[in-house]
């Protein structure tokens, strides 16, 4: 035991002589100032896109796709789906992803409601636009300040500008949220 007591005193020695003997080694670094969340606001929409594809603009990115289904007026009149357009294509960054573009309508008890949705998904992600529509009255969950339908449709596709977040998100919150803009022509 008498020889591990040098031994245990030298190693207490030389962590006390390595140890910082105060702010003389201060870098000066700071935690940084705090400020207020930057708003997340929507891009502008993309030039329309020739006959059978789409662009989708996500976080100032754009990609291109292919038109693979497009309806903007109902087969069936009794039908809840109102327009429908899908495409695939592949990201800047060579990832696959697709896109829905939806309006419903529902029936309740006293107004008609509208539901447009837009669909972006790819390999890593799912982003969601909504909105809903009752008596005149629009509601999105990601964005107070809506105040028309998402869906812009014209003679030969539709088009949309908003915030768009992971399923479920929206809110008070405005973390995985960004601005998503979509616009479609059929063929």
């Amino acid at each position: 035991m008498p020889t591990r007591l040098p031994v245990l005193l030298l190693a207490l020695v030389l962590v006390a002589g390595c140890s910082s003997g105060g702010d003389a080694d201060d870098d000066g670094a700071t935690l940084g100032d705090t400020a207020a969340p930057t708003k997340v606001t929507a891009p502008a929409p993309p030039a329309t896109p020739e006959p059978g594809s789409g662009a989708v603009v996500l976080g100032g990115t754009t990609s291109e796709f292919s038109v693979t289904e497009c309806e903007l007026v109902p087969a069936d009149p009794e039908a809840s789906t109102l327009i429908l357009v899908t495409g695939a294509g592949t990201s800047a960054t060579g990832v696959p992803f697709q896109v829905e573009m939806r309006r419903v309508a529902s029936p309740t008890g006293v107004a008609e409601t509208f539901t447009d949705t837009i669909t972006y998904s790819d390999t890593a992600r799912i982003l969601q636009m909504q909105r809903i529509e009752v008596a005149g009255e629009v509601s999105d969950l990601r964005d107070s300040d809506a105040w028309s339908s998402l869906l812009r449709v014209r003679e030969d596709g539709v088009s949309a500008v908003g915030l768009a977040g992971p399923p479920g998100t929206g809110g008070r919150s405005t973390e995985g949220l960004m601005g998503m803009a979509v616009d479609a022509t059929c063929s």
